[in-house]
């Protein structure tokens, strides 16, 4: 008996294994059939041309649960997608390019004030621990956002960060600044527009705010946006922040469109650096930049 209901036990279990794994499937090439890697021309390989997606595809990915990513990602050519042979620049650069950071007695002192860093998509806090220890080291105490792997605006990540920005703020006494890398600068301009009475000065780094952009990872993304928060607007996200900002890019960029990570606003300065996309938080012209923006 107790032989029989371990194995009727089993194959109830490998049922259950079987039907998520044919869901998994499907939300993947759905996602797939909206904006995946597919074997491409030479001649699109090099200049990174985009193909014109299915139409339908963005009305199944919102019935598979996911919300409408509606001008996130640019479909009229105007904004060109990084070429896919950039990626292996960029992960050659993370293996390879280790500078020394700038020195800090050459650099603004940071008086103490807090600054909160939030890392980019897929990653934690631990990616931008080398541009904390620079910031520690010209006086500065920044913090990372504490909330694990940034999976992008989740409900999670969005009722966090407000937690974690009063928490700042109480230990400040007063407004903190906000730095972002890559997605992680979305959040804190979305941030920014909530609780700006909260915040000195925004910093993003090589991130994709001014909409619609093209990404060498956007598959990657659409599969994530299904945990994204159902009201999350992202629409505002281009629209000027109502605090001082500073906007750093890099045409070297292997993962997003660098034209959609600047603004001609008037409180907002965009400034470029060379280097890739995955290396910014030790990228030395970088580390200077935001030491001096944030002692303003």
């Amino acid at each position: 008996m107790t032989m029989w209901v371990g194995r009727a036990a089993s194959r109830l279990a490998l049922r259950d294994g079987a039907s998520r794994l044919l869901r998994t499937r499907d939300l993947v090439l759905l996602t797939l059939r909206s904006g995946a890697p597919r074997r491409v021309s030479k001649g699109e390989w090099e200049s990174g041309t985009q193909d014109d997606r299915e139409p339908a595809a963005e009305a199944e990915l919102q019935c598979a649960g996911m919300p409408p990513l509606d001008g996130i990602f640019d479909r009229s050519g105007v904004v060109r997608r990084p070429p896919y042979r950039r990626l292996w620049r960029e992960m050659w650069s993370l293996l390879a390019d280790h500078p020394a950071a700038p020195d800090p007695a050459g650099l603004p002192p940071g008086r103490g004030h807090v600054v909160l860093v939030v890392p980019a998509f897929l990653t934690t806090d631990a990616v931008t621990r080398s541009l904390r220890r620079f910031l520690e080291r010209c006086g500065y105490r920044p913090f990372g956002w504490e909330l694990g792997v940034n999976w992008g605006p989740t409900p999670y990540a969005l009722d966090g960060l407000r937690r974690r920005l009063r928490q700042l703020c109480a230990l400040e006494g007063g407004p903190i600044s906000l730095i972002g890398v890559s997605l992680g600068g979305l959040l804190v301009r979305d941030l920014a527009h909530d609780c700006a009475e909260d915040v000195r000065h925004v910093v993003t780094l090589v991130s994709p705010f001014r909409l619609p952009t093209a990404s060498t990872i956007e598959p990657l993304i659409r599969l994530a946006a299904r945990f994204c928060a159902p009201d999350i607007d992202a629409s505002r996200l281009s629209l000027p922040l109502p605090v001082p900002s500073t906007a750093v890019f890099t045409r070297d960029d292997g993962i997003v469109a660098w034209q959609s990570c600047i603004s001609d606003e008037a409180g907002c300065e965009s400034v470029e650096v060379a280097g890739s996309h995955l290396t910014i938080c030790r990228n030395p012209a970088a580390l200077r930049l935001i030491a001096e923006k944030l002692a303003r």
